[in-house]
């Protein structure tokens, strides 16, 4: 029965190698891996990417004939596919991150909820944050820029790194990480820099009036003072966030084209 199979063999074996490197980005980035999406619409996404990025990739020289060596190309191609999906997760992250720092701030550290797409409790700043980078992505073609980053991360890392030369060095990995690492901390940093410098001011100020006046109770009235204030520039700050992620996104692109010479 298996003999009958054998003339498939040749398009069997590229096939379930760009699977796996497919599989790595429905792991991570956000769009592709939430849960709120049901396993089989996953599954048939993730098969009809395969199919067309299948159509269009080189197609190896050799193929893995022995157990050894077809672990060594699944691990290849899982390898970069993962490492093009924590990429961007990073950036998303990132965006959370200056959002948690504001509603630390703000008090509301504290008044979390149950968060399906990372399994984890966050607030409801953090949550608001992380849907406007959503939208920002899908709205300037993200999920179709981390599929051409699939297609094209085969001129630089053959499909299971079969040519010669081929596979992922670890001067790709820095400048891998080093490029995600950029793009999210300065996220981080636009999302909460601006509340900070606001809550920072309104601190500052109240510790001057207790100064000048000790009677008035500056301890309870700041903690309502953080609470407006974080309130107002969140309100200002939402469309600026959209911005801020669309730029980070744009950037993390940038370096996964040097990456994988685009």
């Amino acid at each position: 029965m298996f003999s009958d199979l054998m003339p498939f063999y040749p398009l069997l074996i590229p096939f379930l190698l760009v699977a796996f490197r497919v599989l790595g980005i429905f792991v991570f980035v956000p769009f592709f891996s939430n849960l709120a999406l049901p396993g089989n619409v996953k599954v048939l996404l993730s098969l009809a990417i395969t199919v067309c990025i299948w159509n269009v990739v080189p197609k190896p020289t050799a193929l893995p004939l022995d157990l050894i060596h077809a672990v060594v190309a699944v691990a290849i191609e899982l390898s970069v596919g993962l490492m093009i999906g924590l990429m961007v997760a990073m950036v998303f992250m990132g965006i959370q991150l200056g959002a948690h720092m504001i509603s630390q701030q703000m008090g509301l550290s504290m008044a979390t909820i149950y968060d399906p797409m990372f399994e984890d409790q966050s607030t409801v700043i953090e949550q608001a944050a992380f849907w406007v980078a959503l939208v920002g992505f899908l709205g300037m073609g993200g999920h179709r820029e981390i599929i051409n980053a699939v297609v094209y991360s085969y001129n630089t890392v053959p499909m299971g790194g079969s040519q010669a030369g081929g596979g992922m060095s670890p001067e790709y990995m820095l400048n891998a990480t080093l490029g995600a690492m950029d793009a999210s901390f300065h996220a981080a940093a636009r999302v909460a820099m601006p509340a900070l410098v606001a809550f920072f001011l309104a601190t500052l100020t109240s510790g001057l009036i207790s100064r000048a006046m000790p009677q008035m109770n500056m301890m309870t009235l700041g903690i309502s003072i953080n609470l407006l204030i974080g309130m107002v520039m969140i309100a200002i700050g939402l469309t600026g966030w959209s911005l801020v992620a669309q730029d980070s996104f744009h950037g993390l692109f940038r370096a996964i084209t040097q990456i994988f010479n685009l």
